[in-house]
């Protein structure tokens, strides 16, 4: 199964295009899901609240989620964020190290290996809003502080991880190129992503498969 994240901070339109780039591969006759963001059915506190089992919740259950994808025999599973998400929203709050969490942590960091494409979303603007998200903290300065963090957090990663990172803004994702808005025009030109086996993605019009 091939596994195409979505993730950065939050209000920038994430799910937005999770959504569009799984309606897009469903027009390539591809047997593809999306797994949604599981902070929304999270039993603990979220956003500058967030407690360490917040976090042991949110990575055990993507875990569970993509998993649970790829039994169902899915050609492709889009995320709406990942086991990263977790680790980047805890390390923003400075907390006391926890050491079973450090070991959940390096586990979730390997996970990162199985994503074909990570497409990063984030802001066209500093001080504008792009996305209304009543579970996420709507504030801006938090919302760049994690911004950054994801950004500090990518150039970590090992070279083979990095080199599947895309980019995207905010006004790529509500923006409209053609058929598609700029952001998924993105996606489906993306060089790093296998084409030698996922040939479909890279097509102009719907293919059988």
């Amino acid at each position: 199964m091939k596994k195409i994240v979505v993730m950065g901070t939050h209000g920038v339109g994430k799910t937005t295009l999770a959504h569009q780039i799984c309606v897009t591969l469903k027009e390539r006759n591809l047997n593809a899901t999306i797994i949604e963001e599981k902070v929304r059915s999270c039993p603990f506190p979220i956003n500058e609240k967030s407690t360490i089992d917040t976090e042991m919740w949110m990575i055990h259950t993507q875990i569970k989620a993509e998993l649970h994808a790829k039994a169902e025999l899915y050609e492709v599973a889009v995320v709406d964020r990942c086991t990263l998400d977790a680790i980047v929203y805890w390390e923003d709050l400075n907390k006391p190290k926890d050491s079973y969490f450090e070991l959940l942590k390096a586990s979730a960091l390997h996970w990162v290996q199985n994503y074909d494409l990570i497409v990063l979303v984030e802001p066209s603007s500093d001080t504008a809003s792009f996305a209304v998200d009543a579970v996420r903290d709507s504030g801006i300065e938090y919302r760049n502080r994690i911004r950054d963090a994801f950004r500090a957090k990518i150039n970590t990663l090992p070279d083979h991880i990095h080199d599947k990172v895309l980019k995207v803004e905010s006004d790529e994702v509500f923006g409209r190129e053609g058929h598609y808005s700029p952001a998924i025009n993105k996606v489906l030109k993306h060089a790093q992503y296998p084409a030698s086996e996922f040939n479909p993605l890279f097509l102009e019009t719907p293919a059988s498969h």
